[in-house]
């Protein structure tokens, strides 16, 4: 009886020293597969350092505390974890950013193509305010704009009839041209899909920002075309417009009631 007792003891013994083996580095944990890895090593193409990073981060920058990127500055969210890379202008358009002014096409009837069309969505957006516009002031600008783009585009048609210059849909011909035009589409279709208050403020946000854009485009066409005496006179006339629908947009925007705040959740 003694002897098998004694039995008995060393097997308990050998079975905690094998349990204490397992847990110790290097070896396999329970969680872990026939094939060695282990069954939440990877999860979407990430590891686990990874996704606590991701979880964190936002507590993290809440709480204002520093964020360390440990992984090595690729934050993907499954995937190939590459980030888009932003489009950048030529080294013409980009000596005009550096200057103030936006890229703008180098031949004229592109840059008049560019006009037109700008006019063309101007006179679209004041006539979107008129319909959707709720206080009055934002329904008046919205008539000023369809009125002042419509006699300007006029203008500008005139012009390029005189050049025997077809003005057709603007080209977007590379990366930065194609990430623009996608920006101003958004915009629109942002403002199309608003209503109430919500679309006042956003419509004469876009104004403000649009028409600094827009006039740094005239500006630089002023200095490209400087030798062209007719159309820099063009340009010369519009401008003066433009900065006034940019101050009008600026002052009605000033005027309207900030959002409510959102309040926290009620704690039992």
């Amino acid at each position: 009886m003694k002897r098998w007792m004694g039995w008995m003891l060393m097997g308990s013994l050998a079975m905690g020293g094998a349990a204490i083996a397992q847990d110790a580095p290097g070896q396999k944990q329970p969680s872990e597969d026939r094939s060695g890895q282990k069954e939440s090593g990877a999860q979407n193409g990430t590891d686990d350092t990874q996704g606590m990073f991701r979880m964190g981060e936002a507590d993290a920058i809440d709480q204002g505390a520093d964020v360390t990127d440990t992984t090595g500055g690729m934050q993907g969210t499954g995937g190939s974890g590459q980030q888009a890379q932003p489009a950048k202008p030529d080294a013409a358009g980009a000596k005009l950013m550096d200057e103030g002014l936006l890229p703008i096409p180098t031949t004229e009837q592109a840059y008049l193509e560019m006009l037109h069309h700008g006019n063309q969505k101007e006179v679209r957006l004041g006539q979107l305010a008129q319909q959707k516009g709720t206080s009055q002031g934002v329904k008046d600008f919205g008539a000023r704009l369809v009125k002042d783009h419509q006699a300007a585009d006029q203008k500008l048609l005139t012009y390029a009839q005189k050049k025997n210059l077809q003005l057709g849909e603007p080209k977007a011909d590379d990366d930065f041209t194609k990430t623009m035009k996608n920006a101003s589409e958004a915009d629109l279709a942002k403002l199309q899909s608003l209503q109430g208050p919500a679309f006042d403020r956003a419509f004469l946000a876009s104004m403000v920002g649009g028409h600094d854009a827009n006039i740094a485009k005239v500006m630089a066409g002023q200095k490209q075309f400087a030798s062209n005496a007719e159309l820099k006179g063009l340009l010369d006339g519009l401008l003066p417009t433009m900065k006034a629908h940019r101050d009008e947009a600026y002052r009605l925007l000033g005027q309207e009631k900030p959002r409510q705040a959102r309040t926290p959740p009620q704690t039992r």
